[in-house]
């Protein structure tokens, strides 16, 4: 435990696993208060496990009732938002694509996001960071990931303009192929020891959740940059 983040409120969306989780732990271990949410309760009491500063909210933030009830678990303003939670959808071509997941996954990975956004703004601090959890596909698109890759390419331009709207900061990061759930879900046949964990690619996160982080608003960065760097140095 160290007190780096000390004092900061930080908010996880999908925060049962993968990514999401590593975030809550290793943010409360840099000594931030953290607030996870996700829709599975067992899976979110795991995420809390021996880390007292992790504090969770089960809800499904696609939805308007879990976004209030996100919303109405917050006792004080936040400093840090992640949006994290995402949906992968099947991967197929475009002409195959079912119109029922065309729609879910973009739901989830960009409309969820932004009307997320929209519930918290009462509680962002005027200067809070907000922080996409965007993917290597969303920045340059490929075949057969389909919606996901065009959900987290518009994510992506979601930062831009709030960037220019927000007067904190606002940042994408491309976690790279990551050993995740969902990463073993499209990719089967893959070693999962053969790419970063999710505590491999925790730098650049601690770093921008900071209060005297420089990086410019709208930056989009890339997890693999930081990996094996001292976020606090």
């Amino acid at each position: 435990m160290s007190d780096n983040l000390a004092g900061r409120n930080i908010l996880v969306t999908g925060a049962s696993s993968g990514i999401g989780r590593q975030l809550c732990r290793s943010y409360a271990d840099e000594g931030a208060s953290v607030i996870g949410t996700a829709r599975r309760t067992g899976e979110l009491a795991e995420t809390a496990a021996d880390r007292p500063m992790i504090a969770t909210i089960t809800a499904d933030i696609a939805t308007h009732e879990g976004r209030s009830a996100v919303v109405s678990g917050l006792s004080q303003p936040l400093d840090v938002v992640v949006h994290a939670a995402g949906a992968l959808g099947p991967k197929v071509p475009l002409a195959e694509y079912p119109e029922d997941a065309w729609a879910d996954v973009l739901h989830i990975n960009l409309t969820a996001v932004q009307r997320l956004h929209q519930a918290l703004l009462p509680w962002l601090s005027p200067v809070a960071t907000i922080i996409a959890v965007s993917s290597s596909v969303g920045r340059q698109g490929r075949t057969p990931w389909g919606m996901y890759a065009i959900s987290k390419a518009a994510l992506e331009n979601w930062t831009e303009i709030l960037a220019q709207e927000w007067e904190g900061n606002v940042y994408s990061v491309n976690p790279g192929g990551t050993a995740t759930p969902m990463r073993a879900e499209a990719q089967p046949e893959e070693d999962p020891s053969t790419i970063p964990s999710t505590a491999d690619i925790m730098p650049v996160f601690l770093y921008l959740a900071r209060a005297d982080c420089d990086a410019s608003t709208g930056s989009k960065l890339s997890a693999r940059d930081w990996l094996d760097k001292d976020p606090f140095a």
